[in-house]
């Protein structure tokens, strides 16, 4: 039993949304409506190429969100981050020394989401305090 990708499953919700076909979509990258279903049905979970994921948010009239979310969720399909996450990355190295430590630690999902939080509202108290 094969079990769609989350960019399989995100694909077909914006294609349907978009009122379109397999075969529509696949039109737009030179492709055929079986790979199309391929991905959406997880029997091949790698992504179209980065040049046929931007004709594809243009395809599905994706919002910049929305683009972004593509965007990332083929990155993640390939088991890579994309070009600018990763030269963000390779510019802050403690942020590299951070994930070390969660990878080290077994940080789940819930204790980073805390930490975002609490670093998101100390973000919002340091601008504020620019602003007086």
């Amino acid at each position: 039993m094969f079990e769609p990708s989350e960019f399989g499953k995100f694909l077909k919700a914006k294609r349907k949304a978009a009122c379109l076909t397999q075969d529509e979509v696949a039109t737009a990258i030179g492709k055929t409506g079986q790979y199309v279903s391929n991905i959406e049905h997880g029997k091949n979970n790698a992504p179209p190429n980065s040049s046929d994921i931007e004709t594809l948010i243009i395809t599905l009239n994706l919002d910049n969100s929305e683009a972004r979310d593509f965007r990332r969720l083929a990155a993640a399909d390939r088991n890579r981050l994309s070009s600018v996450q990763m030269a963000y990355l390779l510019t802050h190295k403690s942020l590299l020394a951070l994930i070390d430590y969660g990878v080290q630690n077994e940080v789940n999902d819930s204790c980073w989401e805390d930490l975002f939080i609490k670093l998101s509202n100390a973000s919002i108290s340091l601008n504020s305090g620019d602003n007086q």
